[in-house]
């Protein structure tokens, strides 16, 4: 999104927090979680088909866990307070795939708990170190491949559909600008961050790992996701 600088105010915020701003309308455009965008379809529309998407494993949505899944029936689940989607996605998991219901989801809670769930910088860095008593570390996406052999989607770019359609078409353009600049400075990016997160070789890895132009296979799972939290009803604020 670099490119985007200088073009629009550009405001950074974890994904449960652009919600809350999108919620209120607060904001034009954004890389919003597929939860969010799901509870505002009336009010956001999807543009440029890009997104963040994953098949198979993602490496930064990690469950670190001391027992099984099968086996957290009844247990306290730590969760992240940066998370909208991937909460909604560990519960059916756990819930509509395993058959468990754990005893609470506690915001913020980390080794107290049973299980965590961590997102993004915090899961690549754990991903590299031993955590004591958690002998259980599960990829959210691969779980989801697993069980429904599909991409799972977890944010999309959207627009407030209540703009010009000029702006609309203008923010489009940039936007597919701003990609292609991006895709060509994958190494460099790396490089910027290695370190604790990972070596530059592994962060690029880790960032090609992505799909970020959603195709038919894309929107298939994001249907699935909507559907299965759609019958356990799930859409609400978590």
């Amino acid at each position: 999104f670099y490119p985007l600088l200088g073009q629009h105010r550009m405001v950074a915020m974890p994904p449960r927090e652009l919600g809350k701003l999108a919620e209120s309308e607060s904001i034009d455009a954004g890389i919003m979680a597929t939860a969010d965008y799901l509870r505002l379809e009336d009010r956001y529309e999807p543009i440029g088909n890009l997104g963040v998407a994953n098949r198979e494993e993602v490496r930064s949505i990690l469950l670190f866990s001391r027992r099984t899944m099968k086996e957290l029936g009844g247990a306290q689940v730590g969760v992240t307070e940066e998370t909208s989607t991937s909460v909604r996605l560990l519960r059916l998991l756990l819930e509509a795939r395993n058959g468990v219901r754990p005893r609470e989801y506690a915001r913020g809670v980390r080794e107290d708990a049973d299980a965590f769930l961590v997102i993004g910088d915090e899961a690549l860095r754990r991903g590299r170190a031993h955590c004591d008593g958690f002998i259980h570390r599960f990829d959210l996406a691969a779980q989801w491949w697993a069980w429904k052999n599909l991409p799972f989607v977890f944010a999309l770019w959207v627009v407030r559909r209540t703009l010009p359609e000029e702006n609309k078409q203008q923010f489009a353009e940039l936007l597919e600008r701003s990609f292609d600049t991006g895709m060509k400075q994958i190494d460099e990016t790396a490089a910027r961050h290695a370190g604790d997160l990972g070596t530059a070789k592994e962060l690029a890895g880790y960032l090609r790992n992505f799909r970020y132009r959603l195709g038919p296979d894309e929107w298939h799972g994001l249907d699935e996701f909507r559907r299965l939290i759609q019958q356990r009803d799930l859409l609400e604020p978590i």
